[in-house]
């Protein structure tokens, strides 16, 4: 079913999602699927399996329209989506026009779907182990023929799919849970300007302090969060509310 070219990259992308750890990796393994499959429009969700948007839930957008997104929650189209109906059902592979047939086609929801481009595609996910959450991947087009082929690609990948956005909202909820890494005044100035895009230099010269200074209380700020370099610290810093950039 496919060839070897084909069998490799699916094989190269499976590998590269046991090393995903951020949404930037999520969002470029998703992304090399476009060899493999002819969508236009990705998202991958993961959420309560009830699948409401009053429920916690995390988005990755890779390629929808942001104006849909927008206008999907602020009508409610979760309770009329016929893919959400079916996921809630059993979470297994569907092409969207038989869910369509299946739960009856709402015509507002239809259309405005329809506008975007969004008019033939494919969603599959999985529950988690516990069975509380459930995780969906939706890949869409103008047009997007059912095919073997890709419903086997999909199946092949969904799993692998699956455990790297797993790991990856765990990593952002582990942070959202970090305790507050007691900064001292000085590494919370320096922690501005580092957030403000000053280099070690230039910051050395604001706060009159050795360059080797800065570095060092950079050091600290990085190891106190966590954080492997000083994009990753103001990120956590930042998302955890650690300093006020006001």
């Amino acid at each position: 079913m496919l060839s070897r070219r084909e069998a490799n990259a699916l094989l190269e992308i499976i590998d590269a999602g046991l090393r995903s750890g951020s949404e930037e990796d999520v969002r470029r393994l998703v992304l090399r699927l476009q060899d493999l499959i002819p969508f236009e429009f990705a998202l991958c969700a993961l959420s309560g399996t009830s699948y409401s948007s009053v429920e916690p839930h995390r988005i990755i957008n890779v390629s929808y329209p942001v104006l849909w997104l927008e206008n999907y929650i602020s009508e409610g189209f979760d309770r009329i989506d016929p893919i959400l109906a079916e996921h809630r059902i059993r979470f297994d592979l569907q092409y969207w026009s038989d869910s369509s047939k299946k739960h009856g086609g709402h015509k507002q929801f239809v259309a405005c779907a329809e506008a975007y481009g969004l008019k033939e595609g494919y969603s599959h996910g999985l529950k988690t182990e516990k069975g509380n959450m459930a995780s969906l991947f939706s890949f869409g087009a103008r047009s997007m023929k059912r095919l073997p082929r890709t419903c086997h690609i999909l199946r092949r990948i969904v799993p692998h799919l699956h455990q790297a956005l797993l790991r990856v909202v765990a990593s952002l909820e582990a942070r959202r849970r970090m305790p507050d890494p007691g900064f001292t005044p000085r590494e919370r100035e320096v922690l501005k300007w580092v957030i403000d895009g000053k280099t070690a230099w230039e910051i050395s010269k604001i706060l009159s302090v050795s360059e080797r200074t800065v570095k060092f209380h950079v050091q600290n700020i990085m190891r106190r969060v966590q954080a492997t370099n000083r994009a990753q610290a103001v990120a956590i810093c930042m998302e955890n509310g650690f300093i006020d950039i006001n």
